[in-house]
């Protein structure tokens, strides 16, 4: 991305304190190197004297740009870094690109137009342009994250499918000797049920057997 334009809402900035109330949708996040634009259109009725680009830091307020808007004369400003805008007379609208940003130019920018009346409405918005580093880090604490949740979610699978595969074991063993102990049970009843008596005498019954008898005729010599 080699231009963007952002638009925010309106803030109202108090200068000795520095304390500034940021809208949720007022952040810029921008890789180095691309060329960031901020505009913004005035919302009031009226005309307008002044409008003024600053950038505010925690110990100090830079102007950027200002620029008159009665006479359409922009005045130049002493901040060490190159910023391109509008300046025209009685314009509504104002803007600043910040070619080829850098690491340095993160933080808050503030855009003020200015009455004669002393009316005033201002819009802040925060830049934040990243570090390589910090995103090769980011990238890859996120790639050790999601491995080590893969890991987790591995691990727990695993010992569900043990802790399952060993009760269905435990079940299939007790269902065994419970139907061993049935066919045991059953195996007892049917001998009792078909047992032989013995005679109590003790008298035994004789058993004859009859051989033929075969006569034995003398051989002839020859």
């Amino acid at each position: 991305m080699d231009y963007f334009t952002f638009l925010v809402a309106l803030l109202h900035v108090h200068k000795d304190s520095f304390e500034i109330a940021v809208p949720l949708n007022s952040h810029v996040v921008s890789e180095p190197g691309e060329n960031i634009t901020f505009m913004y259109e005035l919302q009031m009725k009226g005309p307008m004297q002044q409008v003024t680009w600053e950038k505010v830091q925690s110990h100090q307020i830079d102007l950027l740009i200002s620029c008159n808007l009665s006479q359409g004369k922009s005045f130049p400003s002493r901040f060490r870094r190159q910023i391109l805008s509008n300046c025209s007379q009685g314009m509504r609208r104002s803007f600043i690109l910040m070619p080829h940003v850098v690491a340095s130019d993160s933080g808050l920018y503030r855009c003020c137009f200015k009455a004669s009346t002393g009316e005033n409405e201002t819009f802040v918005v925060r830049l934040t342009v990243t570090d390589g580093k910090n995103d090769n880090q980011y990238v890859l604490w996120m790639v050790v994250g999601a491995v080590l949740s893969l890991l987790f979610v591995i691990l727990i699978a695993a010992v569900i499918v043990i802790l399952y595969n060993r009760k269905r074991r435990r079940q299939k063993s007790v269902q065994g000797k419970e139907s061993q102990a049935t066919q045991n049970k059953a195996s007892n009843n049917y001998r009792s049920s078909f047992s032989i008596s013995q005679p109590s005498d003790g008298a035994g019954e004789d058993i004859y057997v009859n051989y033929p008898t075969f006569s034995r005729r003398p051989k002839t010599r020859a």
